[in-house]
């Protein structure tokens, strides 16, 4: 008896294996799902622990580190199979997409009056010098008010502007003048004076960022010279301020007055500023497309950073190690496809850029400079750190923020929700909001696509206290989240790339 149950268990057990076996035939695994399998953690954190070592000096745009950073993603394309972008496109070596900065040196600019000089981290901050003209006269300004009024003044080109902020944070300040900015620019005033009382909180809460190196691009061309006329924006403490108006009492009865009124003032902008030339590169792999391969998706992060500031390395494991690693590595699963015969419809362009923690650089050269015209560009989606955990997520499960998918496309914001139901993710959408004081929108290189009118995405898992300091590393990355966040990108890319129809641009923008 015992042998006959031992029999029909097995074949039991036989029978059970077979229809697995046929279900597991008739349920084969989709191509996008079998190179989703090549993007492996040990992978991630191999190209991270490279990029994010001391050895790289936190790859400053420009300096040898960032050129180490360059050249190992380039080999990292080519050990992947990905063949250079045609010559004819004026790419280095096929792979590298080189500009030329310009470096401002800081502390330059001062601002004198009646034989009195206001300088540099002193009574005033700035963030660039580049419109800053050395013997400026300036012999009125236009007050107003806090700033949310432009109307009141009429025409203010070429006049300077002052303004006055009660904020107490320094978050305040940043975020009105994140907010008002390009109505300001719009009315054409050469010179902007923000007045404070918290110049103090201001200068500790930036002053890292301010001493650093200034670049820009140059104005070389006419693409650019929308850049080389601007407005010179200079934030001033409040008794400074009233020393260059006359007096306390003068400043006092100056801001009761209705804004758009004159201030007679005699200042004299002072800029004995040197500067000098670097050269710098983004990073291209380009995966041709098939049927349809003059239609573009961009896939970008940017991989430079910090650099060594008073002796300590500045290693940006999150800020962005972690998108640029992600970015490698689905380059390689992509290019896999193709050369296994599942190459995208369209083509892919994975382009980690520098320049970014210098103000978007990198990928404001390639808008205004593509490679592959923008108006065949698809969409890009764009990485900046995607390796940690903020304090809003502390006990949730995976989750990554999601910014910009709707602001120019309902086609790809679809396609985003879709493609996380291979992963499950929380998507966030909080600093996807218009009013978002982060404006966070505007902070990664994505902007310079959607500026553009090419619909974006910025992938992002937030802020922590090692952001921007020397305790960004890798040993503080979470590489099974930033794992989960590149296959989200790599099957939206995917499906962005493959589908019949490129998506349609049907919302307004900004």
């Amino acid at each position: 008896m015992f042998k006959n149950l031992l029999m029909r268990i097995t074949a039991l057990l036989i029978t059970i294996g077979l229809a697995a076996s046929v279900q597991a035939q008739q349920a084969p695994v989709s191509p996008v799902e079998r190179y989703a399998e090549l993007i492996k953690r040990e992978d991630l954190r191999r190209d991270l622990e490279f990029l994010a070592s001391d050895a790289l000096e936190g790859r400053d745009t420009g300096e040898r580190g960032q050129k180490m950073a360059a050249a190992y993603i380039r080999q990292q394309f080519i050990d992947a199979g990905i063949p250079p972008v045609p010559v004819e496109k004026g790419i280095e070596e096929g792979y590298y997409q080189p500009f030329d900065l310009v470096v401002d040196e800081m502390g330059a600019i001062q601002l004198r009056s009646g034989g009195r000089a206001f300088r540099f981290m002193e009574e005033i901050l700035y963030f660039d010098q580049s419109h800053a003209q050395d013997g400026h006269r300036i012999a009125e300004v236009v007050y107003l008010g806090d700033g949310t009024d432009l109307k009141a003044a009429g025409d203010l080109k070429g006049r300077a502007i002052w303004v006055h902020r009660d904020d107490a944070s320094p978050m305040g300040i940043m975020s009105w003048l994140r907010g008002n900015m390009e109505g300001i620019e719009a009315t054409g005033a050469s010179t902007l004076l923000v007045s404070t009382e918290a110049l103090g909180t201001l200068k500790q809460a930036m002053g890292r960022f301010l001493l650093g190196k200034r670049m820009r691009l140059p104005h070389a061309d006419a693409a650019m010279k929308e850049m080389s006329d601007g407005l010179q924006t200079i934030f001033i403490d409040a008794n400074a301020m009233a020393a260059l108006i006359g007096s306390p009492k003068k400043m006092a009865a100056a801001r009761k007055k209705k804004p758009g009124r004159a201030v007679p003032v005699d200042i004299t902008v002072v800029n004995t500023g040197g500067t000098r030339t670097v050269r710098t590169e983004n990073v291209l792999a380009y995966i041709e497309g098939t049927e349809k391969k003059d239609e573009l998706v961009i896939i970008t992060a940017h991989y430079d950073h910090e650099g060594v500031k008073n002796g300590e390395v500045f290693n940006g494991a999150d800020d962005n190690g972690s998108g640029t690693v992600a970015v490698m590595a689905i380059a390689r699963a992509i290019a896999q496809a193709k050369a296994d015969g599942h190459g995208p419809l369209r083509s892919v362009l994975v382009m980690p850029v520098t320049g970014e923690e210098k103000g978007l650089l990198g990928s404001r050269y390639y808008s205004e400079e593509p490679v592959f015209p923008l108006e065949n560009t698809v969409a890009n989606l764009n990485i900046d750190m995607i390796g940690r955990v903020d304090s809003a997520h502390r006990e949730s499960g995976p989750y990554v923020y999601v910014i910009g998918s709707d602001r120019l496309s309902s086609d790809l914001h679809a396609i985003n929700e879709q493609a996380n139901t291979y992963v499950g993710l929380d998507l966030d959408y909080r600093f996807n909001a218009a009013d978002d004081p982060n404006k966070f929108y505007y902070r990664s290189d994505h902007y310079n696509f959607a500026r553009k009118g090419v619909p974006a995405i910025f992938y992002f898992s937030g802020v922590h206290p090692d952001y921007h300091t020397p305790a960004d590393t890798v040993d503080k990355i979470r590489f099974d989240l930033v794992h989960k966040r590149a296959l989200l990108v790599f099957h939206t890319a995917w499906e962005l790339a493959n589908r019949p129809e490129r998506i349609v641009v049907d919302k307004p923008g900004e």
